[in-house]
């Protein structure tokens, strides 16, 4: 009698090849010309496609440091970005280290296959990443604005349908069994993943040996669980008494997002100065009961109400990891994560069992490089 079960591979799909396109290694850092590329898009009526395009290019070299900007209704983006970036590198003497948005898939294999060395994720090792960033939001939130005065802006923006696969089951495991030393410091990484459609997957893994995977059936988008999952980790810290701890995580989305949060959620109304003053009294009267760049008020307040229970009991630091940049805990996080969303469209009886030794996999590669770490 066959197997029933599914093979890894069909949980890990193109996920463990993620990797490769995002670790940093040294001769990247050491190169002397870093370049950040970061490129946008918003609906524009008389664009093809309804759609215009543009791209930021950041340059950082000892010869010099500079931004190049364009944008385009062509439909070319990715071919203009190519020739600007060659013009902007003809007189710059050595090699160059691009780093890319993580879901410029095209950008990035036009860039390799013209011999770049690319890293598909932005890094905080590459120089010219926050300054790509920076102009980036600038020129995406202008061309929004042009948009709406000039009329450009479409007054029914059609989405592209998503296609969907039947939910079987969703998902829950966890492990929270270890017991901490008062001084013990728990270091925990967590992630996310999301079709956007109607599922998503929250993890983390934590330094204990501890994990917890929740998959649930919603149309969050991936910054939003990046949240709930960083909620999901300050729980499991006041559940086992830890005292101290560090939660990492990749998304910068939510790291802004608990920094919004902690900060009491105020308005900045030099930056909105030109708002009715009766929408900014109305916000200022109950902050919470609007969207934030796409997180729901319900998502904040359970961050902030499991940030509130551990206060006096654990001291917690959340920073910032690079995603897929080796990193062990995660990796591992993000593997689960992801397992997890694919888990869902396949058979119980087939995917649990497979799933399960997935997640086991992860937690003893984890461990392992974790232990390699240390004594490196």
């Amino acid at each position: 009698m066959s197997d029933p079960r599914l093979d890894l591979e069909a949980l890990l799909g193109t996920q463990s090849r993620t990797y490769k396109t995002r670790q940093v290694t040294d001769d990247m850092v050491r190169r002397p010309i870093h370049v950040a590329i970061a490129l946008w898009d918003q609906p524009w009526k008389s664009a093809k496609d309804q759609k215009i395009e543009g791209w930021v290019i950041a340059v950082d070299s000892k010869r010099a440091r500079f931004v190049r900007r364009g944008r385009t209704t062509k439909g070319d983006v990715v071919e203009r970005t190519i020739a600007e970036l060659k013009n902007a590198l003809k007189n710059l003497p050595g090699q160059a280290w691009i780093v890319t948005g993580r879901r410029q898939t095209l950008l990035r294999a036009v860039l390799e296959d013209r011999g770049y060395l690319v890293t598909g994720s932005f890094s905080e090792k590459n120089r010219a990443g926050k300054r790509a960033a920076m102009q980036r939001k600038k020129d995406d939130h202008a061309a929004l604005r042009e948009a709406k005065r000039t009329g450009e802006r479409p007054e029914n923006i059609q989405s592209t349908p998503v296609p969907t696969t039947p939910a079987f089951w969703w998902p829950q495991f966890s492990q929270a069994k270890a017991q901490v030393a008062e001084d013990e410091l728990v270091r925990i990484a967590t992630d996310a993943s999301s079709d956007t459609v109607y599922k998503g997957a929250m993890c983390f893994v934590a330094s204990t040996g501890d994990y917890q995977l929740h998959t649930q059936e919603s149309k969050a988008s991936t910054d939003e669980l990046e949240l709930e999952s960083l909620t999901l980790a300050l729980k499991y810290l006041h559940k086992i008494g830890a005292r101290q701890a560090i939660i990492e995580s990749d998304s910068v989305a939510a790291l802004e997002a608990v920094d919004y949060i902690l900060s009491g959620e105020k308005s900045d109304t030099r930056r909105n100065g030109s708002r009715n003053s009766r929408e900014q009294n109305s916000r200022r009267r109950n902050p919470r009961a609007r969207r934030w760049r796409g997180l729901s008020p319900a998502s904040r307040s359970r961050f902030d109400q499991a940030w509130k229970n551990l206060h006096g009991h654990c001291e917690v630091e959340i920073r910032r990891v690079l995603g897929h940049a080796g990193d062990p805990l995660n990796q591992a996080a993000d593997q689960i994560a992801y397992m997890g969303l694919r888990a869902i469209a396949h058979p119980l009886k087939q995917s649990r069992p497979t799933l399960k030794h997935g997640i086991d996999k992860a937690l003893k590669k984890a461990a392992s490089n974790a232990v390699e770490s240390v004594e490196s």
